[in-house]
């Protein structure tokens, strides 16, 4: 495979349009489908919490094996984009269900309605995100290339984060408040239904602008039927991902960043209403708001930091930066404080572009295994992260729920004890921080530097030039 030219802007923002959609779907269920089926279906916090994180340990073991079987698939249309349309309007089905829950006789029933519909979306989800974050590491290979494709992917993302965290507020601002059960219930369904537009606008987008950048697959036994067959084989092929001493540190960093994040959207609302005593749309307008749009708007520094001054400490010290912010400030507002929460939403959304960077070293660790092996399996390690990220958000719902359960939360009442909300503020600010921190220690492990991946690049430059002419 030839080295690719520079991108036109046209077809980088076509691909990482999908994010937008993708991200959107999970920030609302990462942010309001816990206290949806906590608060307002009435399932204790502790059974919730259980349900979403079996089934995201059940879509964890299916990310590896669509990114074995993307890797394999061969049709006109390429062997990742085939799969970005029919994920998404499946996707779009389940999503739905979710937020338009029926009476329960029992919590038995609501548990397992919560459980299967949430494996349905997120197996949804995986067809179209493991083959589309697949196919970056294939349209892009100079490093700055990458960089700036997965700018636009985390570009699309932090849109996808504005609108799936603003919409339900406005909606409840529009109904009138959290006055009513009846309120929040109407406003989480509403704006379930309204995210199907661009969930599917966004996947057919992103098919069109990748058209001719989808490399045909090359492996042996690429039919449908012989990758049923050897899906034992895949998930053997994953102990070589596991063992790349250049990919573990990073993918374990990225664990531990992605419980901390998923513990912190998980209770921000319940730290919010019940320690600080702010409602809903007020805090998603004055304080997340901010946070993302700031996140947003620090992209393209980050980008151009990475360009200048690498990769690894600049995301570093961005991880670090969320840690000391988290520790040493959520604790200490006081109730009815909203000037403190906007302040630091400004400087940790800063903080959190650092993301960018991370994603952006993800195919750097795998052109050191193609290097170590000859192979090109972009595929398999994209599943692999997907799979250490959805592990992630297993861990930091069920640590939520049960947490919650633990330090008295009552699912049943709309005020909680004076000591419940303390209690609320050191789960949102020091235990946050203590993960985030542990993220950025372990990512200081990670061993590739710019001079030698550049070397490496230029190995596999020759090395892909050399085939190029044997096969001319």
């Amino acid at each position: 495979m030839a080295p690719k030219r520079s991108l036109p802007w046209t077809t980088k923002a076509g691909y990482g349009s999908a994010e937008l959609g993708l991200v959107a779907v999970e920030v609302l269920v990462q942010v309001y489908l816990l206290k949806f089926y906590n608060v307002v279906v009435g399932l204790p916090s502790a059974l919730a919490g259980l349900a979403l994180s079996v089934a995201i340990l059940w879509d964890a073991v299916t990310d590896p094996v669509m990114g074995g079987i993307s890797d394999r698939t061969r049709t006109p249309w390429g062997k990742r984009r085939p799969y970005f349309v029919p994920g998404a309007l499946a996707a779009c089905v389940f999503f739905v269900a979710l937020f338009h829950p029926p009476v329960f006789k029992s919590n038995t029933f609501a548990f397992f309605y919560l459980l299967i519909g949430f494996v349905s979306l997120n197996t949804s989800l995986t067809v179209v995100s493991v083959p589309h974050v697949s196919l970056a590491g294939e349209m892009a290979f100079d490093r700055d290339q990458r960089t700036a494709l997965f700018g636009y992917r985390r570009l699309f993302a932090t849109l996808g984060l504005v609108l799936g965290t603003v919409l339900p507020a406005l909606i409840l601002r529009s109904l009138g408040g959290e006055e009513t059960a009846e309120n929040v219930a109407r406003s989480r369904s509403t704006t379930a239904l309204l995210l199907c537009a661009p969930i599917l606008l966004t996947a057919f987008w992103a098919f069109a602008a990748t058209r001719g950048r989808d490399e045909p697959s090359h492996e042996s036994g690429a039919r449908f039927a012989d990758i049923v067959r050897n899906l034992g084989r895949l998930f053997l092929s994953q102990k070589d991902v596991w063992t790349n001493k250049v990919f573990f540190p990073l993918l374990l960093s990225a664990i531990i960043a992605g419980a901390a994040r998923t513990l912190n959207g998980s209770i921000a609302l319940y730290y919010y209403q019940f320690r600080l005593e702010l409602p809903e749309d007020i805090v998603v307008l004055a304080v997340l708001l901010p946070f993302f749009l700031c996140l947003l708007a620090s992209i393209p520094l980050w980008v151009w930091i990475s360009r200048h001054k690498g990769k690894k400490w600049p995301a570093f010290w961005g991880v670090l930066g969320l840690a000391l912010l988290t520790v040493f400030t959520y604790p200490f507002f006081p109730p009815g404080s909203i000037v403190g929460p906007v302040c630091i939403a400004i400087v940790g959304g800063f903080c959190a572009g650092s993301v960018v960077i991370l994603d952006s070293l993800i195919p750097d660790a795998i052109d050191y295994d193609e290097l170590r092996t000859g192979r090109d399996r972009e595929g398999l390690y994209f599943g692999v992260w997907k799979l250490g990220t959805k592990i992630s958000r297993a861990l930091g719902l069920a640590f939520a729920g049960v947490v919650l359960q633990l330090i008295g939360f009552d699912e049943g009442r709309m005020t909680q004890d004076p000591e419940v909300g303390w209690r609320l503020a050191l789960l949102f600010g020091p235990a946050v921080g203590v993960f985030f921190a542990l993220a950025a220690i372990v990512f200081a492990c990670f061993p590739l530097t710019d001079g030698t991946h550049r070397r490496i690049q230029r190995i596999l430059e020759r090395r892909r030039l050399r085939e190029n002419r044997s096969e001319g």
